[in-house]
């Protein structure tokens, strides 16, 4: 959501691409295999020529696929009589805030005003979306963020008297509590006795929901959805 999110939140619009499309050199590792970079701008029209700079191939990252990128400025402002819209009944809980499920229905009158078809969709493993994600991050966050010992490069404290003093406080000082837990959750998850129970499992449960979401989108073109359950919070406030 680190694409999307801020972007609603801040009432601009973001793009999350296809995992491979941008290449994410340069960028700190937080989760290898859920980690994408994408543009957020002021319009869909600025995000088109933005992807379009930044998509292509890049031999610097692993994951990044050689294929022929498209114009997607020219898929702008194309005429959307036809086009079948995906609205799964599960992004309308009682999470989510009366006023933004307002705001997608309202959208979704002037979708079907300019000729889209709305079909509803079940999406029975949603429930399992956020569990499954929590896991994964946090146990490649785990990996990854162990190359961050105040030694080699990034952060480096000014106190210790033995090495591991030093490694042990630059990454107390130099993590936020946030990534610490994150840390914590995802050591205890690769751990030996619950990788199986933990990890092999959630890799597993993702493969259902890919399955899921490529099954359903052969039966519409796009899936509509709110961005976020809640509005903007303050700042500082979380």
């Amino acid at each position: 959501g680190s694409i999307r999110q801020p972007a609603s939140f801040c009432g601009i619009v973001g793009i999350k691409p296809t995992y491979g499309l941008v290449s994410r050199f340069g960028m700190v590792a937080y989760a290898s295999s859920l980690d994408q970079a994408g543009p957020m701008a002021n319009s869909a029209e600025e995000l088109a020529l933005v992807l379009q700079a930044m998509a292509g191939f890049d031999a610097n990252d692993s994951t990044s696929v050689s294929c022929k990128i498209p114009d997607f400025s020219a898929a702008l402002n194309q005429p959307i009589k036809g086009l079948r819209i995906g609205l799964p009944s599960c992004f309308f809980q009682k999470e989510v805030e009366a006023d933004i499920q307002q705001a997608i229905r309202d959208a979704v009158k002037l979708l079907q005003y300019a000729g889209a078809e709305i079909v509803q969709l079940d999406l029975t493993l949603q429930p399992l979306w956020v569990p499954c994600y929590y896991v994964i991050a946090c146990a490649e966050a785990s990996s990854n963020l162990s190359r961050y010992d105040g030694i080699r490069f990034g952060y480096r404290s000014s106190k210790g008297n033995s090495l591991k003093e030093l490694i042990t406080n630059s990454r107390s000082e130099g993590f936020g509590r946030e990534v610490k837990r994150r840390i914590l959750t995802g050591t205890h998850v690769l751990s030996s006795g619950y990788f199986d129970d933990y990890y092999l499992q959630a890799l597993k449960i993702r493969r259902l929901i890919q399955n899921e979401l490529q099954d359903v989108l052969r039966q519409v073109d796009v899936i509509l959805g709110p961005t976020t359950p809640t509005c903007a919070f303050k700042l500082g406030e979380k």
